[in-house]
């Protein structure tokens, strides 16, 4: 096996095309071909063959990682669970994934605060942020730390965010008895993370002031 040309690549700046045997093989950053040493007219043992392929899988999970990226923040683990679902080597995937931390373009407190103001104004209280964002794989403290920065910005009170949610769960439930409206609000906000003796004291209330009305 023989590096029969090695190009510019048009579509990737600072990439080189590499032809193996006439046909192209890969496109790799212009450092780490250097740092293979190759040129055209190196013959390739089994080896060189194998890293070359490596590094040809580590390239692509970056460049597939990179559009991932190109929409919204995501964190390590949906991207590597993201890359590996593809077929992408699970090692080189790690390795690309390694190469965008160090770059700052993939970074957990990022993406936990961009998912606490998005997921936030649609309603979702604190603990219920916290329990999603651990189970994508954000580090607990992390976590808390992004929902407390948000939350605090952002000017939100848990307080009358479930007021708000409870009143418009309320108006969409129409003429129920009591203790089904309860139920089915204690129900909905729970879900959103609202939970506890105050938020069961501000349902009641609502639910008190409501039949007062009709």
């Amino acid at each position: 096996m023989r590096v029969t040309a090695l190009r510019s690549d048009r579509r990737v700046p600072g990439c080189l095309v590499v032809e193996v045997d006439g046909t192209r093989f890969a496109s790799l950053p212009g450092e780490v071909v250097h740092g293979l040493k190759l040129e055209r007219g190196t013959e390739l043992d089994q080896e060189q063959m194998d890293r070359l392929s490596y590094l040809a899988d580590v390239e692509a999970s970056y460049r597939v990682a990179i559009r991932m990226l190109a929409n919204r923040p995501r964190a390590v683990n949906e991207v590597l669970r993201r890359l590996r679902d593809r077929g992408h080597n699970p090692s080189a995937a790690a390795e690309a994934v390694g190469r965008l931390e160090t770059k700052g373009l993939l970074d957990d407190g990022e993406f936990a605060r961009h998912f606490a103001r998005v997921r936030s104004a649609r309603g979702h209280g604190a603990p219920r942020l916290l329990t999603d964002l651990l189970a994508r794989g954000v580090e607990r403290r992390l976590a808390e730390r992004a929902i407390d920065a948000v939350l605090d910005a952002e000017g939100v009170d848990a307080t009358v965010q479930a007021r708000s949610l409870a009143e418009k769960r309320l108006g969409q439930l129409g003429s129920l008895p009591p203790d089904t409206l309860r139920r089915r609000v204690l129900s909905y906000l729970g879900r959103r993370g609202f939970r506890g003796y105050d938020v069961t004291n501000l349902v009641d209330e609502l639910i008190l002031e409501k039949g007062g009305e009709q």
